[in-house]
């Protein structure tokens, strides 16, 4: 801790030099340093800030000349009549830690400082005492949250016994500030091309809690960061000249709420990483690993979804316990002298979710029954005390593997023999590696493929897949939920007579999903399909589809998939048309980021013709 300390100080003492150290008076004369976190400070990303509100620029080149943003900032805080930001306070006031930086660096000498009020009574409020990142996994029902999200907590001082713990500390969140009537695809466009602003929300982490860990069944992961105070007070100044003054456009891929947040984290901690956007993609979970590779993390917490607790407490009841739950719950009813203590708490749990689960929308009769359930239970002895739940944590980010992935593969396909290479921008399939995922779920974009055919001695690309979407999501009779799959790519053909043909395949399916324990999860999906290529009749095929599952982890380093896919053409005879694909795959996690995997594929289309063709592959692959 020592020694992090010392490094701090040094660093807080090269952003920050003393007046007598500045070499001059405008901006060629910091030094590199210096100017890097001026950089930051402008929030700057190949030449442009990132920052799209205009107030948050003195200068009117401010958004990409840092020089002139400089110097017009100088000249701002000298003048005491100057206004500035979305509330007119004075410059001084509203780009604290800018004008903390320029006084120390000695460009405002003699300059006289304005008192702020407004500033240094949100900063007491704040009583910030530490910093602690969250991360939020991710939420299996909504495609945009797929990657999980991440947000800061001000972890306030002088915490009494008595007090609520974490929940009044305040959170520091950037999100999208969406349209109410746009509907899916609409959202999903505006997302990924910058049709939304995205603002910088200061609230109490309670409303945080109760709008992931409970609304959306999302884990809360807490690192508690190692900070000195000065660089807690320059994350403070620099929420508040954000806060007062800019928005961001937002783009789900590379300025999200992470990619953002990451950059206002790299004002106080002077880590050149935590910013480092290394690929055209920014994750929530890349943020978590540089702080725990800097040894920066000095203890986490895990914060359990409502849907986790819940889950937890019907583990412990009997068969006959939770079918007494079910009927109490099914009959809004409760007997006046009703004393079975675990069944009451099971139903008051019960009734907490689906209270969450459908915003707050039960009905008159489930509030009526929830109240009596609460009053009964308070009249009845108190549990003892239990011991702490231990919950499954395995989708901790900083457990995961990286995102991309290279592969290379032999193939057989009947009589051919094939070699090929694979580049998969991301994230995650089902025969990955679970650990630092939500387990059985699928989220593969930007996959591209190639192979040569050793008897055609050709070259050709195999498969290009734009999104890969599966969500495995359990159907419980507290949370009656469907999984559900989507797909567009380019890909093989391998039931009519040409060799390395490729159609547009495109699906989107619909099932539910039970998991025996937490190594397996079987599923029943059906929905529809449209397939296009020159090489069909008539150009396309589209019809009904119907894919059954089964995943089985036996031990941390092997996962074994079989997957049958049938597929009736609506256009034909349904019972004289159809395809279907059965396939085995079984995977071996040599690291956290390197694996083999088998795959055997049996294609059968009956119809006009029938023909079978077996396809088999081997293939290793290593995520970065």
């Amino acid at each position: 801790m020592q020694h992090l300390l010392l490094l701090a100080l040094l660093s807080n003492l090269i952003l920050r030099p003393a007046a007598a150290n500045a070499a001059g008076s405008n901006y060629d004369s910091l030094s590199p340093v210096q100017k890097d976190y001026w950089l930051k400070l402008l929030h700057y990303h190949k030449g442009t800030s990132r920052a799209d509100g205009e107030k948050f620029f003195i200068s009117p080149k401010g958004k990409t000349d840092p020089a002139a943003e400089f110097q017009a900032d100088i000249d701002l805080f000298k003048d005491h009549y100057a206004r500035a930001g979305w509330f007119n306070y004075h410059p001084q006031c509203v780009f604290r830690e800018r004008y903390e930086f320029l006084k120390d660096a000695g460009f405002l000498q003699g300059v006289t400082e304005e008192p702020c009020t407004e500033f240094n009574e949100w900063k007491q409020g704040l009583n910030a005492d530490s910093i602690t990142l969250v991360f939020s996994s991710s939420y299996p029902n909504n495609p945009s949250s797929l990657f999980g999200h991440t947000l800061i907590r001000l972890n306030q001082k002088g915490k009494g016994e008595k007090s609520p713990g974490d929940l009044l500390d305040y959170a520091v969140a950037f999100s999208a500030m969406p349209e109410k009537e746009d509907i899916g695809v609409v959202f999903a466009a505006k997302g990924m091309f910058g049709g939304y602003k995205g603002l910088l929300e200061v609230t109490k982490y309670y409303t945080k809690v109760t709008e992931y860990n409970n609304g959306e069944s999302r884990d809360l992961i807490e690192y508690d960061l190692k900070s000195t105070p000065e660089e807690l007070n320059r994350l403070i100044n620099h929420l508040w000249e954000i806060y007062q003054t800019t928005y961001f456009d937002y783009y789900f891929a590379d300025e999200n709420c992470s990619a953002v947040l990451s950059d206002i984290l790299a004002v106080p901690f002077n880590l050149d990483n935590v910013n480092a956007h290394e690929r055209w993609y920014y994750l929530p979970s890349e943020m978590t690993k540089t702080f725990k590779q800097a040894g920066r993390v000095s203890s986490e917490n895990f914060r359990p979804s409502l849907k986790k607790q819940l889950e937890k407490r019907l583990e412990k009841l009997s068969n006959e316990q939770i079918v007494e739950v079910k009927k109490l719950a099914e009959g809004n009813s409760l007997p006046a002298d009703y004393n079975n203590v675990p069944v009451l708490d099971g139903l008051i749990s019960l009734l907490d979710f689906t209270r969450y689960r459908t915003k707050d929308q039960l009905t008159a009769d489930q509030k009526i029954l929830m109240r009596r359930a609460l009053l009964r239970r308070a009249a009845l002895p108190q549990a003892q005390e239990e011991k702490t739940e231990v919950y499954d944590q395995n989708n901790r980010p900083d457990k995961g593997h990286e995102p991309q992935k290279l592969s290379f593969f032999t193939r057989t396909e009947n009589n051919h023999s094939l070699i090929g290479v694979e580049l998969k921008e991301g994230y995650h399939d089902l025969m990955s590696r679970d650990d630092g995922y939500d387990p059985f779920s699928q989220f593969d974009f930007f996959t591209g493929s190639l192979v040569y055919d050793k008897k055609l001695n050709r070259v050709s690309y195999d498969k290009l897949t734009l999104v890969d979407l599966i969500s495995l999501h359990t159907y419980k009779f507290f949370d009656p939920q469907f999984s559900w799959a989507a797909k567009v790519t380019a890909d093989r053909i391998y039931d009519v007579p040409c060799d390395l043909c490729h159609k547009v395949n495109a699906r989107a399916y619909l099932g539910p999903t039970i998991r025996p324990n937490s190594q397996m999860a079987a599923s029943l999906m059906t929905g529809v399909f449209g397939e296009a290529s020159d090489h069909f009749q008539k150009g396309y095929r589209a019809g009904l589809g119907f894919e059954a599952s089964f995943l089985y982890q036996p031990g941390p380093s092997t996962k074994i998939g079989l997957f049958d896919e049938l597929r009736f053409d609506a256009k034909r005879k349904i019972r004289d048309d159809y395809t279907n694909t059965l396939t085995g795959k079984f995977s071996v996690f040599t690291g956290v980021n390197s694996e083999w995997r088998v795959e055997s594929a049996l294609i059968s289309r009956f119809g006009s013709f029938t023909k079978e063709t077996w396809v088999n592959q081997l293939g290793f692959g290593f995520y970065f």
